[in-house]
């Protein structure tokens, strides 16, 4: 396959501290990436949290408790007491009561947590694209930040070669204007021209800081000059990765319904528990008493009226139709958008013919200018004119190659392509 490389910029392979795939790399440790997976784990979890109200919970206690009246330590029925009086022995009251025990309960049958473990298992899947995502737009602002870098280098380049074409034309105008031959005024205008294209070199200094940083802020490296790259692949437009969070999105809004709905149903539930009852010095007769206690429990409840439920139903249907609109407006403006950027790469290749042929044009006439001012067939102004000529053109050729890159990395994430895989 043809290999694309970004032409017209001069680069210095020495100053190079990385790779294109080097910076990608370092964008997986960064702590905005790590902040993204951090999320989706979370979202994972949410998950196993529903998954955890399936099991059985058990729960140990202990208490010291203390009357002021004498208080039964478990109920004694009629017919117990009947037994206790002849036999003598100890009644189970004391103002000082000491227990020990456990409980167990178990959720034999609540629909609603199917429902939420699928709304939940969706959530983590919107996060876990969410997280891919974010990742493929932080790595299009790498790229699009370097190919900024490339142009604002390839325009300082041509900036300064019109300084010294211009300088070179300063000095044989000085000569003339020593001798009398030409006007003084022909040297300021020269000037001008010098301290503009100056003040241009500076712009485009503070620019190329600005990009540097962004670079650095992504990926953690601080570079000397932008790395070169070329394309080893093209962009798989197949469906639009970028909907993906969303319409996973929706789904669990969907399933929320579902367990609103889930929350009218019976709920059945298995409860036991158990304890030791301890008493010093019983107060009827004085005399140490334990006695132990528990039950088990299989519990149905219904609910028959409940408004918030009711209400919590309408909210979840509004919910998802939030997000049907959200999503068919998402997918409206990224289809228009995908389309729009297939066809801006298309016309940026033209774009990049048309402005070579158009430099090799300028870089003719500039030729020819320098010659008539020389014998006087030009006025400065003129000249200038076409020294601004070949720097624009110049300056167009190097604008389309970087805006190429740039909208080959906004399709690339559309589609959900790792750039990674395109660019080495």
């Amino acid at each position: 396959m043809k290999r694309v490389v970004f032409a017209g910029v001069a680069l210095s392979l020495g100053l190079h501290a990385a790779t294109i795939t080097e910076l990608f790399d370092a964008l997986k440790k960064q702590p905005t990436t790590q902040l993204d997976a951090m999320q989706a784990k979370f979202a994972k979890l949410g998950v196993q949290k529903v998954k955890d109200n399936f099991y059985p919970s058990a729960t140990l206690f202990a208490s010291y408790e203390h009357y002021n009246s004498a208080t039964n330590l478990r109920p004694v029925p009629p017919t117990e007491l009947s037994h206790l009086t002849p036999a003598g022995k100890p009644y189970p009251f004391a103002q000082t009561i000491e227990r020990v025990g456990g409980k167990v309960t178990m959720p034999l049958f609540v629909k609603s947590l199917f429902s939420l473990t699928k709304k939940a298992k969706a959530l983590a899947q919107s996060a876990k694209l969410k997280k891919e995502l974010n990742f493929y737009q932080n790595e299009a602002l790498i790229l699009g930040s370097d190919a900024t870098w490339r142009y604002l280098d390839a325009l300082e380049d041509a900036l300064k070669a019109r300084k010294r074409s211009i300088e070179k034309m300063y000095e044989d105008t000085k000569v003339k204007v020593e001798s009398g031959r030409a006007p003084g005024i022909a040297l300021d205008k020269m000037g001008e021209s010098i301290n503009r294209l100056d003040a241009a070199i500076n712009d485009v200094a503070i620019k190329k800081t600005q990009v540097q940083s962004q670079i650095e802020s992504l990926t953690g490296m601080e570079l000397d000059a932008p790395v070169p790259f070329v394309q080893k692949s093209e962009v798989k437009a197949d469906e639009i990765f970028a909907l993906k969070p969303l319409q996973y999105l929706l789904e669990a809004k969907e399933k929320g319904v579902r367990a609103a709905y889930d929350a009218l149903y019976p709920k059945l539930a298995l409860s036991a528990i158990w304890s030791e009852n301890y008493s010093q010095r019983d107060v009827w007769q004085g005399d140490d008493v334990h006695r132990s206690y528990g039950n088990y429990t299989l519990g149905l409840s219904m609910p028959i009226f409940v408004k918030s439920d009711y209400t919590a139903i309408e909210q979840a249907k509004v919910d998802v139709m939030k997000e049907k609109f959200r999503l068919a407006k998402t997918k409206q403006q990224l289809e228009a958008q995908a389309k729009a950027l297939k066809r801006s790469l298309q016309l940026y290749k033209e774009s990049i013919s048309l402005a070579q042929k158009s430099v090799q044009n300028r870089n003719n006439l500039l030729a020819y200018a320098k010659v008539a001012l020389q014998a006087g067939r030009l006025t400065e102004e003129e000249y200038l004119r076409y020294e601004e000529g070949l720097l624009d053109a110049q300056s167009k050729v190097f604008e389309a190659q970087m805006k190429r890159w740039q909208t080959m990395a906004q399709i690339a994430v559309i589609y959900g392509n790792d750039l990674k895989t395109i660019v080495e």
